[in-house]
Formats: C-alpha cells, structure tokens, sequence
C-alpha cells in the first residue's frame, strides 16, 4: 500500500502548525505555572510533542497493516526528525539570534519571544504550502512549469524550486521576525515588564 498522497497536505499541517502551536503554548504554561527557565520548558514540550509524534506513526503504521509496510512508519520517523530540526530546531536558534541582534535582551527572553513568533511563522510555510491550490486541488508539489537540477535531483520544477525556498526563509527567519514584533509589542504595553 503505498503512501496515501491525498493525506500530504494534512501531514504538513501536523509538522508545522499542529507541532508548533500546542509546543508553544505547554512551554508558555509550564513557564508561567513552575515559574522555571523557558528553555527547560520548551525541552519538555518538545519531548511531549515527539512523544505524541511517536504514537501517531505507531497508529499510522498499525492502520497500514503492520508489519509488511514498516517503509511507511520509517518515512514518517525520518521526516519527522527532518522537520524537528527544519522546522523547529535551526528557526527558533535564528530566532533567538535575531532578536537578540536587535534587542538588548537575555538570552531566555530572545527564546521565549522567538517561540511565541514560531507558530505564526509554521501558519506561513504551511499557506505557501497549500498556496497553488487550497486544501482540495493540489499543494506546491503539484507545480509544474520549466524543470531544473538541483543537487542532483533533475526534473524538479522551477516554481517548485522557489516555492520550497520561500518556504525555507519563512521558517528561519519567520519566527525571530515575528518574535521581534511580539517583543516591541509587550515592551510598549507594558514597558520593562516584558521581559519577565
């Protein structure tokens, strides 16, 4: 049984937004109700998150039959350790640089507001996701046109091409950018309490 193509934009959304999202909100509660370091937090929401990762392949693949169509759980377990570092681990480090470039703040509040930038950041790759097509009639790769080689992968598409890197700087720089935004924000509303 092969991969069920329909169900990619919907694998998508899982590794960007429904990754994003919950990990960002359980290290908010964490930080605010064990009043601890925001990165220790974050490190057990990401746990979680992997965790509840874990268990979907293990659904996905005992659905799929089991045993014959280990291929299937094997590709879910690599992508989705491709996105945590992708999508999660290299965009909130840039983030974190990013604000601190521009902020003179700590290290553990440039994190902070980098993962509070994050899931926006994950709601943009995912749009340009569905982009060519919405949620029903095809995502970017679906795009055709003039085809290239890229590190040496011949006959991938153009709009392809750029597509998957305007995905690539969202993502990176997405969440430093945004988290920068969120920062300026709470420092005009409430002044040098922000940071706490």
């Amino acid at each position: 049984m092969p991969f069920p193509v329909g169900l990619i934009p919907v694998f998508v959304f899982v590794i960007t937004v429904g990754i994003a999202v919950p990990v960002t909100l359980g290290a908010h509660l964490f930080y605010r109700s064990r009043d601890g370091r925001f990165r220790s937090e974050l490190r057990i929401a990401l746990i979680e998150a992997s965790g509840l990762y874990l268990v979907g392949i293990l659904v996905v693949w005992a659905i799929a039959g089991g045993l014959e169509l280990w291929e299937i759980a094997i590709t879910l377990l690599v992508v989705g350790a491709l996105a945590l570092v992708v999508l999660t681990v290299f965009p909130l480090i840039v983030g974190q640089r990013v604000i601190q470039h521009f902020r003179a703040v700590d290290r553990e509040t440039a994190l902070r507001f980098a993962t509070y930038g994050w899931p926006i950041a994950m709601l943009v790759v995912f749009g340009i996701f569905i982009a060519p097509g919405g949620l029903v009639r095809g995502d970017l790769l679906l795009l055709g046109g003039e085809r290239i080689c890229v590190a040496g992968f011949c006959g991938i598409s153009v709009s392809f091409a750029m597509a998957l890197i305007l995905e690539l700087v969202v993502a990176a720089l997405g969440p430093g950018l945004v988290g920068l935004a969120l920062y300026s924000l709470a420092v005009r509303t409430y002044g040098k309490r922000a940071s706490t």
